[in-house]
Protein backbone atom coordinates (compact mmCIF):
# COMPACT_ATOMS: atom_id res chain seq x y z
CA UNK A 1 0.00 0.00 0.00
CA UNK A 2 0.99 3.42 -0.90
CA UNK A 3 0.72 6.34 1.09
CA UNK A 4 0.21 9.51 -0.61
CA UNK A 5 -0.71 11.69 1.98
CA UNK A 6 1.73 14.99 2.30
CA UNK A 7 4.14 15.68 4.89
CA UNK A 8 3.61 19.40 6.77
CA UNK A 9 6.62 20.46 8.21
CA UNK A 10 7.29 23.57 9.36
CA UNK A 11 10.06 25.62 7.03
CA UNK A 12 11.85 28.74 8.41
CA UNK A 13 11.34 31.52 5.94
CA UNK A 14 14.71 32.50 4.28
CA UNK A 15 16.29 35.32 5.75
CA UNK A 16 19.40 35.16 3.63
CA UNK A 17 19.36 37.76 0.45
CA UNK A 18 22.19 36.86 -1.02
CA UNK A 19 22.81 33.25 -3.73
CA UNK A 20 24.77 31.23 -2.39
CA UNK A 21 27.70 29.26 -3.88
CA UNK A 22 28.61 25.75 -2.79
CA UNK A 23 32.29 26.11 -2.04
CA UNK A 24 34.56 23.75 0.10
CA UNK A 25 37.79 25.22 1.22
CA UNK A 26 39.79 25.39 3.97
CA UNK A 27 40.06 28.34 6.67
CA UNK A 28 41.61 29.26 9.73
CA UNK A 29 40.08 31.26 12.12
CA UNK A 30 41.89 33.74 14.68
CA UNK A 31 42.25 32.00 18.01
CA UNK A 32 40.88 28.89 17.22
CA UNK A 33 43.67 25.69 16.68
CA UNK A 34 42.87 23.59 13.59
CA UNK A 35 41.76 24.18 9.91
CA UNK A 36 37.97 24.67 9.61
CA UNK A 37 35.87 23.95 6.36
CA UNK A 38 33.94 26.14 4.43
CA UNK A 39 31.10 24.89 2.80
CA UNK A 40 29.19 27.60 1.11
CA UNK A 41 30.06 31.51 0.32
CA UNK A 42 28.03 34.42 -0.78
CA UNK A 43 28.30 38.31 -0.29
CA UNK A 44 26.79 38.70 2.78
CA UNK A 45 28.74 35.61 4.37
CA UNK A 46 29.81 32.25 5.08
CA UNK A 47 29.04 28.93 6.40
CA UNK A 48 31.94 27.06 8.44
CA UNK A 49 31.49 23.19 9.56
CA UNK A 50 33.87 23.47 12.62
CA UNK A 51 34.25 20.63 15.57
CA UNK A 52 34.77 23.87 18.27
CA UNK A 53 31.64 24.98 18.64
CA UNK A 54 31.76 25.63 22.40
CA UNK A 55 34.52 28.04 21.92
CA UNK A 56 32.10 30.11 19.67
CA UNK A 57 28.91 32.23 20.03
CA UNK A 58 26.37 33.64 18.47
CA UNK A 59 26.99 37.73 18.35
CA UNK A 60 30.85 36.81 18.44
CA UNK A 61 33.15 38.85 16.15
CA UNK A 62 35.68 36.45 14.73
CA UNK A 63 38.13 36.84 11.96
CA UNK A 64 38.89 34.62 9.06
CA UNK A 65 41.42 33.83 6.73
CA UNK A 66 40.48 32.27 3.48
CA UNK A 67 42.27 30.83 0.35
CA UNK A 68 39.82 30.48 -2.22
CA UNK A 69 40.59 28.63 -4.76
CA UNK A 70 39.80 31.66 -7.57
CA UNK A 71 42.70 33.59 -5.72
CA UNK A 72 46.80 33.36 -5.53
CA UNK A 73 46.67 34.89 -1.86
CA UNK A 74 44.89 34.50 1.26
CA UNK A 75 42.00 36.98 2.23
CA UNK A 76 41.17 37.91 6.19
CA UNK A 77 37.62 38.30 6.13
CA UNK A 78 36.44 39.81 9.59
CA UNK A 79 32.81 38.10 10.71
CA UNK A 80 29.46 38.26 13.13
CA UNK A 81 28.92 34.91 14.06
CA UNK A 82 24.80 34.85 12.96
CA UNK A 83 23.90 31.05 13.27
CA UNK A 84 24.82 28.32 15.20
CA UNK A 85 23.89 24.89 14.48
CA UNK A 86 25.29 21.36 15.29
CA UNK A 87 27.44 21.29 12.16
CA UNK A 88 28.95 24.70 12.52
CA UNK A 89 28.84 28.46 12.33
CA UNK A 90 26.58 30.83 9.60
CA UNK A 91 29.04 34.23 9.74
CA UNK A 92 27.72 37.71 8.57
CA UNK A 93 30.70 39.67 6.52
CA UNK A 94 31.44 42.33 8.96
CA UNK A 95 32.58 44.87 5.77
CA UNK A 96 33.48 43.73 2.19
CA UNK A 97 36.10 46.13 0.39
CA UNK A 98 35.63 45.89 -2.95
CA UNK A 99 38.52 43.79 -3.56
CA UNK A 100 36.67 40.86 -1.56
CA UNK A 101 33.66 41.95 -3.34
CA UNK A 102 35.52 40.97 -6.42
CA UNK A 103 37.19 37.59 -5.24
CA UNK A 104 33.93 36.56 -3.90
CA UNK A 105 32.33 37.40 -7.47
CA UNK A 106 35.37 35.58 -9.36
CA UNK A 107 33.91 32.60 -7.30
CA UNK A 108 30.49 32.81 -8.58
CA UNK A 109 31.93 33.23 -12.32
CA UNK A 110 34.23 30.18 -11.73
CA UNK A 111 31.17 28.54 -10.87
CA UNK A 112 28.29 29.60 -11.95
CA UNK A 113 27.08 26.43 -13.67
CA UNK A 114 27.12 24.29 -9.90
CA UNK A 115 24.47 27.37 -8.68
CA UNK A 116 20.54 26.48 -9.27
CA UNK A 117 19.29 28.52 -12.55
CA UNK A 118 17.40 31.04 -10.43
CA UNK A 119 20.71 32.19 -8.84
CA UNK A 120 23.04 32.70 -11.50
Amino acid sequence: MVDLRSERKIVKKEKRKDPRLELHCNASVLGIDGIQKITDISLGGIFIETHVLNRIEVGQIITINIKLPTEKNTIRFKTKVVCKTNRGIGCQFMSLDDQKKEAICLCFEMFRDTLPAGCR
